[in-house]
């Protein structure tokens, strides 16, 4: 049981950190376009670490795995 309620966890924060990621990355865009370039580049430098975060730390390295490893 605990072992499932850690797996919900970690997809919940894998989901948010996900989101989080591309809802800057459209920040980043906004920026870009709006011609700030400084602030579009550090909005994108961020939306990447949390989307790495999101997807590859928590997404795949604990949920993934976690799903796909056979228990014994």
């Amino acid at each position: 049981m605990n072992s499932i309620v850690e797996l919900a966890v970690s997809l919940a924060g894998a989901t948010l950190l996900t989101l989080l990621g591309l809802f800057v990355e459209l920040q980043s865009m906004l920026r870009f376009t709006a011609g700030e370039l400084k602030t579009a580049a550090w909005f994108g430098l961020l939306g990447l670490l949390f989307l790495y975060a999101g997807i590859y730390l928590l997404g795949y390295e604990r949920v993934v795995r976690t799903v796909l490893t056979p228990t014994e």
